[in-house]
């Protein structure tokens, strides 16, 4: 079926495909008219963080699980890079989609209804 919900999924997937495929983390939000998916991708190889059962992020940071310290440090700080850097351009895009909505909202008396938990 070819909903907006089922397309937002499709496409989720296919962006996570480029995602891996490049060795890239992302936060990504999608949108079609009253549907909406978001999805972080933060196991490319240089990330010690997975994501376990969907909704939990684990991080393999154990010094048993690598080859030296420096190799485990390397992954340490590029996971802290990764999130960083992703927690930074999220919030951006936040206040600047905050910001953009409420002077919409403000402009044409747009009236929404009650969104659906994740």
């Amino acid at each position: 079926m070819n909903t907006p919900d089922t397309m937002l999924k499709v496409a989720a997937e296919e962006i996570k495909e480029i995602l891996r495929k490049y060795n890239i983390a992302a936060a990504v939000s999608l949108h079609t008219p009253g549907h909406g998916e978001h999805f972080v991708h933060l196991n490319p190889t240089y990330s010690c963080a997975y994501i376990y059962n969907e909704n939990e992020v684990r991080f393999y940071s154990k010094r048993e699980q690598y080859n030296s310290l420096a190799e485990q440090l390397e992954k340490q700080t590029t996971t802290s890079n990764m999130l960083i850097i992703l927690k930074q351009i999220t919030a951006y895009n936040f206040t600047v989609l905050m910001q953009l909505s409420d002077s919409f909202d403000e402009l044409t008396n747009a009236e929404h209804f009650k969104l659906k938990s994740p």
